[in-house]
């Protein structure tokens, strides 16, 4: 398995392979940003699974054997922390330590990593956008990982207004885009897209921002095959809004 970075680096970005495989310009965003911010990381050159999707599917054997096979390659590289933009892949490399007593690697969302940057080294914010901007909490983020204060004072920081949705945080409202249900019932997977949609529109929120690519993706899919224009509502992946501040050029 090759990987590509600076150095010898104990530090593994681990874009996910939903993320490399659909949204290739936000991995190449989030290393922009790492670079920018000064952080030095690998890569790997062909992105494994973490084995998330297996575990939604039900499939506990093919996870262990997934996590046991990560595990014998990360420990070979001597890499002590993963950053990961995904959240499927954060709260599964997590619990890794619940399937491998010899788990010992740290496992870091990214918006952590940069925010934990930022705050020490703020010149390095370009651009304020002094405006409101509502933020969506992944499944995957708050209720199971409880990671909800960093994305909004990561905004804040920026020089957003955060907009709260009506349920957020670990009472967030679901996108239809986790747990299998694309594939599994795509008919119903796009209903409640539809519906949180129209909770949107009702709102009259202009602009949404997610870290997760699984929402991004599902939700721009939706808006697009209802002929709704970015001016009329747009949804953003967390990596543009950063670049936007950090004056980086976007893929």
């Amino acid at each position: 398995m090759a990987f590509l970075g600076l150095g010898k680096s104990d530090n593994l970005y681990f874009p996910g392979c939903f993320t490399s495989s659909f949204l290739g310009d936000k991995v190449e965003n989030y290393k922009k940003i790492l670079k920018k911010l000064d952080i030095d990381f690998k890569v790997q050159k062909d992105p494994a699974c973490c084995g998330g999707f297996m575990d939604e599917s039900g499939y506990e054997k093919e996870l262990r054997i997934t996590a046991k096979k990560n595990n014998e390659e990360f420990e070979s590289r001597k890499f002590k922390r993963i950053i990961t933009n995904c959240p499927l892949c954060y709260n599964t490399l997590k619990n890794y330590n619940k399937l491998l007593p010899n788990w010992n690697i740290e496992s870091e969302h990214i918006l952590v990593t940069i925010l934990k940057q930022l705050r020490e080294k703020k010149e390095l914010v370009k651009n304020y956008f002094a405006e409101p901007l509502a933020y969506y909490d992944s499944c995957y983020l708050a209720r199971y990982s409880n990671l909800t204060r960093e994305p909004r004072e990561l905004l804040q920081l920026l020089g957003y207004t955060v907009i709260e949705l009506p349920k957020n945080r670990e009472e967030t409202i679901c996108s239809g885009a986790c747990g299998g249900l694309i594939v599994t019932n795509s008919e119903l997977a796009n209903k409640i897209a539809l519906s949180f949609i129209r909770l949107l529109r009702k709102r009259e929120i202009k602009k949404i921002v997610t870290a997760d690519p699984r929402d991004y993706l599902h939700l721009k899919q939706n808006l697009e095959s209802l002929k709704i224009s970015p001016e009329e509502l747009e949804v953003i992946e967390f990596s543009d809004v950063i670049c936007d501040s950090l004056g980086i050029k976007k893929e």
